[in-house]
């Protein structure tokens, strides 16, 4: 029978990076990412494993249960040894994100996309920055507990 309480839980080593630097560096129970074949959740001693994420939420919960929410792009992420490591193009913690901000950066690649003519380039960069912004606006407002509204 176990004697472990709640406080000598394993834990993961978690790093979320981005090319900027970490913006997460510490121990959580548990991390679930945005993968392209549908989230993928990670406890300790899970097996190693690398996966390719796409736009989406990540969510980190730490040893006192609270839970870190980030919007991030598209990246990895892998696990081996209790060691998380999230690579990704650009993460920021829901608490961070500014509506009005995230609403203009929406606006902007909306106006991007319909100049973008026969562009592929133009065209292609334009839908990318559409699916972050209107990421940054669903996490926020999956975190305010406000119905996303059709962005």
């Amino acid at each position: 029978m176990s004697t472990a309480t709640s406080t000598d839980r394993r834990t993961l080593a978690t790093r979320l990076l981005t090319p900027e630097g970490p913006v997460f560096d510490g121990p959580a129970v548990m991390v679930v990412a945005p993968s392209v074949m549908g989230e993928v959740g990670l406890l300790p001693r899970h097996a190693p494993l690398i996966a390719y994420l796409k736009v989406g939420e990540t969510r980190i919960t730490l040893p006192d249960e609270t839970k870190q929410v980030f919007a991030t792009s598209d990246g990895y992420v892998s696990i081996e040894d209790d060691q998380v490591l999230i690579m990704v193009a650009q993460a920021e913690e829901v608490g961070t994100i500014g509506r009005g901000r995230a609403e203009e950066s929406l606006r902007r690649a909306d106006e991007m996309l319909a100049s973008a003519g026969d562009d592929e380039v133009v065209r292609q960069a334009a839908l990318a920055r559409k699916r972050r912004a209107e990421n940054r606006l669903k996490v926020l407002d999956k975190a305010s507990g406000t119905k996303a509204a059709a962005h």
